[in-house]
């Protein structure tokens, strides 16, 4: 298992998995980001899904887009529900975080994208390091509650950091990995 940071641009990831939060309304105003951009590639798709109450975007919904079109070069496309708004909720950020882990392995990703957090959501400059280890600590935990104590499959996991603090992020990403047991 590897974890790397860096910005994901959703359309040129040539990855097995993206995963990308959508909060359950636009916000005018607000930081746009994964879903916006997957929303436009995608002719309107996800506001309609939106609309039609197919995927809202309720917190810890899922959808799954096997092979969507081009121009997204990801495998497959997972979208998370991030509910009405998680900017001040660390934990509820990592739960969503295992759940999207536990996919990735179910499905058996080799390489994986995760913009949870950071690029819908405008979260608080205190709260920038707490979100970042929740979201380790939800990866991790959901890999230990698949494999144990045993070896996990290979997998290049990255972190989406368009929050404009990736110094801070990567460093707390790395500290909750160095201090999970």
């Amino acid at each position: 298992m590897h974890f790397a940071v860096a910005e994901i641009d959703v359309l040129a990831a040539d990855m097995d998995l993206l995963i990308v939060g959508m909060l359950e309304k636009d916000v005018a105003g607000a930081h746009r980001g994964g879903a916006d951009a997957l929303d436009h590639a995608l002719h309107g798709t996800l506001s309609r899904l939106r609309q039609g109450g197919i995927f809202t975007g309720g917190f810890g919904e899922t959808l799954m887009l096997a092979r969507p079109a081009a121009p997204i070069r990801a495998g497959t496309v997972m979208l998370v529900g991030m509910g009405a708004s998680l900017a001040a909720q660390p934990a509820a950020v990592g739960n969503l975080t295992g759940l999207a882990m536990r996919a990735a392995l179910r499905i058996g990703a080799a390489s994986v994208g995760c913009l949870l957090g950071w690029s819908e959501l405008d979260i608080a400059e205190d709260q920038v390091a707490h979100s970042a280890a929740a979201m380790m600590r939800g990866a991790l935990g959901a890999i230990d509650a698949q494999h144990g104590e045993g070896q996990a499959p290979p997998m290049a996991w990255t972190f989406d950091i368009r929050n404009g603090d990736a110094t801070r992020t990567a460093a707390a990403l790395a500290a909750a990995l160095a201090a999970w047991p």
